[in-house]
């Protein structure tokens, strides 16, 4: 072989050598993707939860004034479909994301100052990890980092020594010119469940302000009355041991809907009751209803025609029309619950209302009213009489008439507490919706979700084997140790 030849080929090698390396380096550092960011909320905490793939390393840190979390994923590149958004959330008030050189920021904007902890998830079907940051209210505990439990297995991974492994290396520099707080976090991380001493009812008095609500019969305003009668129920509320009730006005001012809401959530709430007196065109139209957010539409003409009145004074709060990429992850467990534990709460709060007033409907009605849509509790609407019918508006300008409705309505609330008020989300449990996938078997479905096979097969309906095929949706049982992990 000539020299030449020796140096072509080493030359050859050469190349051949860096093109492999850099194919390897490439491989090995191919960009992260972040694909999904979902929201959802639970009376004590607001869950943000990241879904990203080929995740290399990530930081979270914390900025004050304002008071905000600041998560960097390193090496990505950005698949969500919108910059900032805004939230109707006790706690999370926007989310904004920034495509940097090496980095995606995403920061969560609070509406205080509260503390966080994060737990990372393996993959999902879609081969996504997931990092799992719980916005909650302050307390004593460092942050600490839940760790990620295998696929298919649901429990809470045990204490252990600080993790060291987690990819969250914080660089120097990385967030310039920005004062932060960064924190070690450790495994295990407590569930927070703020201890008080009395049940919160949170009365809404329609209306209010420039929002006069129904003008009914001789001028009479929907606004006023409601106002009467809510603080003569707060009185009825506050004389029962162990409950107390919070007005979100006490006097004639406008608040917008999600005000009401964010109001309720701030004097930590956990019932909710908005008090209405409307019309109809129909001046024959007597008595009172109460009301419950629906899912599959409104259940009367008379719910649809209410619905759209209370919801007019929305004008410009968009509640829908979210992108794809923001989605509940709570609310599917959490939704279907609070809409039964309100149901339990609006029939023993209309039995109450029949035995002492006129009834309009005496079964509970269900409509889309925006008012109920972000409660994440028992909640209900009630409309205590028509303004519009001279008879009613005569008796809801009475003392007597008010004080009526108002101890009917207390009565009906204090049945249900002392009923419901022990259980956890009073009594009304979650489920779960699992697809069987080729392989699956019931028993093995049984024990990931921590679940007897005996009970699974009641809940689905299931007596004989071949029931169980590839694509049946199964309703799975949520614990509360389950919750923690999703």
């Amino acid at each position: 072989m000539t020299r030449r030849n020796k140096s072509t080929i080493k030359a050859v090698v050469t190349a051949l050598a860096m093109v492999l390396a850099f194919v390897m380096s490439s491989t090995a550092y191919a960009s992260a993707t972040l694909t999904k960011i979902r929201v959802g909320q639970t009376h004590d905490k607001t869950r943000v939860v990241f879904d990203i793939k080929h995740n290399h390393r990530f930081v979270i840190s914390t900025l004050k004034n304002p008071s905000r979390i600041v998560v960097d994923f390193y090496k990505t590149k950005n698949k969500i479909s919108f910059d900032r958004k805004s939230f109707q959330d006790p706690r999370l008030g926007r989310i904004r994301i920034k495509d940097q050189k090496q980095r995606v920021r995403i920061v969560l904007d609070l509406r205080n100052n509260f503390d966080y902890h994060y737990f990372t998830l393996g993959k999902n079907k879609q081969g996504a990890e997931r990092v799992v940051v719980d916005v909650l209210k302050k307390s004593n505990s460092k942050h600490i980092v839940k760790k990620a439990t295998p696929k298919k297995t649901i429990k809470v991974a045990k204490a252990k020594a600080p993790v060291k492994k987690v990819a969250h290396k914080v660089a120097r520099n990385d967030i310039a010119n920005e004062q932060n707080t960064r924190h070690v976090m450790n495994a295990g991380s407590p569930v927070f469940h703020p201890e008080k001493q009395d049940l919160v009812i949170a009365i809404d008095p329609g209306h209010g302000g420039k929002d006069t609500g129904a003008i009914g019969h001789n001028h009479l305003y929907e606004k006023n009355v409601v106002l009467k009668m809510a603080k003569k129920l707060k009185k009825y509320i506050d004389a029962q041991p162990g409950m107390r009730a919070v007005l979100t006005r006490d006097r004639d001012i406008f608040i917008p809907l999600h005000k009401r809401v964010r109001l309720a959530h701030k004097m930590n709430a956990d019932i909710f009751i908005s008090i209405h007196a409307d019309s109809f065109p129909d001046r024959s139209a007597r008595g009172g209803s109460v009301y419950v957010l629906s899912t599959k539409g409104a259940s009367s003409v008379m719910a649809r025609v209410l619905a759209k009145s209370e919801n007019a004074s929305l004008n410009d709060i968009k509640l829908k029309g979210r992108d794809s990429d923001v989605a509940f992850v709570l609310s599917d467990l959490t939704r279907e619950a609070n809409i039964r534990a309100s149901r339990k709460l609006a029939k023993s709060v209309l039995h109450a209302m029949g035995r002492s007033v006129r009834l309009h409907k005496s079964s509970v009605q269900s409509a889309d009213f925006a008012v109920l849509k972000s409660i994440d509790m028992p909640s209900m609407l009630i409309e205590t009489a028509f303004v519009s019918n001279p008879t009613e508006a005569r008796n809801l300008k009475s003392n007597r008439f008010q004080s009526k409705m108002a101890k009917s309505i207390a009565m009906g609330i204090t049945r249900f507490v002392k009923q419901n008020a022990q259980e956890p989300r009073w009594g009304e449990k979650l489920y779960v919706h699992y697809r069987v996938q080729k392989g699956d078997t019931l028993s093995e479905i049984a024990a990931n979700y921590k679940v007897s096979t005996h009970r699974l097969k009641k809940i689905n309906h299931i007596k004989e084997a071949d029931q169980l095929y590839v694509g049946k949706k199964l309703r799975i049982p949520v614990s509360e140790n389950m919750i923690a992990t999703l």
